[in-house]
């Protein structure tokens, strides 16, 4: 039995809370038939459980394939309390704000291969953000200065620079105005807005959770043991805790108002020994063996899958396609080889097309035009082109006689030198009388 995952970070077994929620379930069961595989391949889902031959994808897909009921008390209220608002908290904290993501893009460039840093962790973040907008939040989002200042011209940089000075300088400026913010101003500020919504989110999640933990040592039943539930709520509060992140106000908040939730993290880190090096499990060559969790080498990729995962990548921005792709992506498990492979297919062959094509043109197998020589406009003279084209012709012609110079040359020799003239005029008069 395997067991994929996305790789481990912040000492953690993975950088995905299903994932590690996964990893807890197996080490609580101390099953000794499991192996634990690094992969980055999420097209069927992950954490992926693959058992005889069967697939299964998912947290709760796995429970119900080792048969582990969760209809344990309040069990299913919990579980979905759970994926509803943690799934929120982890979205803003690790993938919205910018200065966060930046720390977990780090964290995926150590598990991934060079072709899918530039696909997975862009993508896992768009969906964080389309899932958390509705919330209001984008004002501790700063992508949009980074974006103003990035894929300018070398020419533009000077006008991006000049703006952002501008708006720094009226930013200190206003320090000097003496003008005191009101209690209404401050929270109509959109930068102190998102704080206070931030915190009510944190509040609102940890408060009831914090509740239903009370005075046990675990969630659910009597609290003495732990349970599928717990191993859920370890995935998600363990990477609200221990990432270090620019920005942790969600660890800070958890640390220093919830001490009996990071009790409660803190003892099932312990019980289930689930700290893990990074560089040690991704390394080729040997997996961390002074791991307590049955690592494997990392599952790697032939270039048929990175065509594949490359090409599919590119449809899902097409428009016309991205239903059907969304189709093969999630129910990748139910469909056949050459249907799963689809986008590799195509891509291979448009590309071979291409190539065969530009081939036969550079060894002279095909030639193009055949038949009469192409004649390119501007080549022939106008005259050539009838009635019209004369006409034209001859306006041109008299438009060059009439500004050449050629006919009215005068001798600059001649015309400086003086003409002297004598003139004889005989007066007869003559007396009339």
């Amino acid at each position: 039995m395997e067991l994929y995952i996305l790789g481990p970070a912040f000492s953690l077994p993975s950088i995905d809370a299903e994932c590690i929620a996964a990893v807890a379930l197996l080490q609580l069961l101390d099953r000794k038939d499991w192996s634990l595989v690094p992969t980055h391949d999420d097209r069927e889902g992950l954490p992926l459980l693959v058992d005889q031959g069967q697939r299964i994808s998912g947290y709760k897909n796995i429970l119900r394939h080792l048969q582990i009921e969760l209809h344990v008390g309040n069990a299913i209220a919990i579980s979905s309390f759970l994926e509803r608002g943690a799934q929120t908290l982890l979205d803003i904290s690790l993938y919205v704000s910018f200065e966060n993501y930046s720390t977990t893009r780090s964290a995926f460039t150590q598990i991934l291969p060079w072709h899918t840093n530039y696909l997975l962790p862009p993508r896992r973040r768009a969906a964080a953000r389309a899932r958390t907008d509705h919330l209001g939040i984008s004002s501790i989002d700063v992508d949009n200065v980074h974006e103003d200042l990035s894929g300018r011209p070398s020419g533009m940089d000077g006008v991006g620079k000049e703006q952002a000075f501008e708006v720094e300088a009226q930013k200190r400026a206003s320090l000097l105005l003496p003008r005191k913010d009101t209690l209404r101003s401050l929270l109509q500020k959109p930068e102190h807005s998102a704080v206070f919504k931030l915190h009510a989110l944190a509040d609102n999640f940890f408060g009831p959770l914090q509740d239903m933990l009370g005075e046990k040592d675990f969630l659910v039943g009597s609290g003495s043991d732990m349970t599928c539930l717990d191993c859920m709520a370890f995935g998600y509060l363990s990477l609200m805790l221990y990432p270090k992140l620019p920005q942790d106000w969600l660890a800070s908040t958890l640390r220093r108002k919830y001490a009996k939730l990071v009790a409660y993290v803190e003892r099932m880190n312990d019980k289930l020994v689930l700290r893990t090096d990074a560089k040690a499990v991704m390394s080729s060559t040997r997996p961390d063996s002074q791991s307590t969790l049955p690592w494997k080498s990392p599952a790697s990729s032939s270039f048929f899958d990175v065509v594949n995962s490359t090409a599919q990548e590119l449809i899902t921005h097409i428009p016309l396609l991205e239903p059907t792709t969304s189709i093969i992506t999630t129910h990748a498990n139910n469909l056949h080889f050459w249907q799963r492979q689809l986008p590799a297919i195509l891509t291979l062959t448009a590309l071979s097309l291409g190539l065969g094509i530009t081939a036969a043109f550079r060894t002279g197998t095909l030639t193009w035009p055949k038949g009469e020589a192409l004649h390119v406009f501007g080549r022939k003279r106008l005259s050539d082109y009838g009635h019209l084209g004369a006409a034209l012709a001859g306006m041109s012609v008299l438009s060059q006689q009439t500004t050449s110079p050629a006919g009215s040359h005068v001798n600059q020799g001649d015309s400086d030198k003086a003409v002297l003239a004598d003139v004889e005029v005989e007066v007869n008069v003559s007396d009339t009388r």
